[in-house]
């Protein structure tokens, strides 16, 4: 039973890393060619909502972020 929970948290983490490269590279191309690309184009609009909503010049999400990456940089080691 453990083997199977580990191997789900596994497949979950593989998918959380995929998207979060589509997510990253998406907001790049959004940022290089503007709001008028396909799948690409409404992704900053999103983010800087996202933003504004956590808080006073995203300092929540900044901080969210820095989490984040102290947990996939722990995981990865």
């Amino acid at each position: 039973m453990l083997d199977r929970i580990n191997s789900v948290a596994g497949a979950l983490w593989d998918i959380t890393k995929f998207l979060s490269l589509v997510v990253a590279v998406a907001i790049l191309v959004s940022m290089l060619f503007g709001p008028s690309i396909p799948f690409f184009g409404g992704i900053l609009e999103n983010t800087q909502g996202v933003i504004e909503t956590l808080g006073s010049e995203g300092l929540g999400l900044i901080i969210a972020i820095i989490i984040i990456l102290s947990v996939w940089n722990s995981r990865s080691n």
